[in-house]
């Protein structure tokens, strides 16, 4: 049985590692043309952009729900359950982000473009994990 200290950093590791994958790229695409795509939480960042590119952001702000999901993680070391919810938060965040990586994927693949998963992503996934054992381990504690 993990005990709550352990717990609280399982938690705080989980943040950490969140936190640290929001500022890594998550993924990019490359098409021809010399144009590659990167995504991070917060938008993207279009390399080699041509002229008639189409102006504005191409992909939606992934790190809202994620932010909002730490959030929860973090007071969930003070409140009752909200570990809980804001592990299942991320996870069910992770878990959409992952249908639309997904997707991204057969599109550039599509395109015969070129598709790589970026640090962001392994650094989310292991994140979601940590947290998700020491929410989990926090709320049999306090059961």
């Amino acid at each position: 049985m993990i005990g709550r200290p352990t717990a609280v950093a399982l938690i705080a590791a989980g943040v950490v590692l969140t936190a640290t994958a929001m500022v890594l790229p998550w993924y990019s695409t490359a098409y021809a043309g010399n144009i590659e795509v990167v995504v991070r939480a917060w938008g993207t960042e279009v390399v080699n952009k041509p002229g008639d590119w189409p102006a504005g952001e191409l992909s939606p702000w992934y790190g809202l729900p994620v932010a909002v999901a730490v959030a929860l993680l973090i007071a969930g070391i003070w409140v009752s359950r909200a570990a809980l919810a804001g592990a299942a938060a991320q996870l069910g965040a992770v878990g959409i982000t992952a249908v639309l990586v997904v997707s991204e994927r057969g599109h550039a693949l599509e395109q015969q473009g070129d598709f790589a998963i970026g640090f962001g992503l392994v650094f989310l996934a292991i994140g979601t994990l940590v947290a998700l054992t020491g929410a989990i381990a926090v709320q049999r504690e306090r059961a």
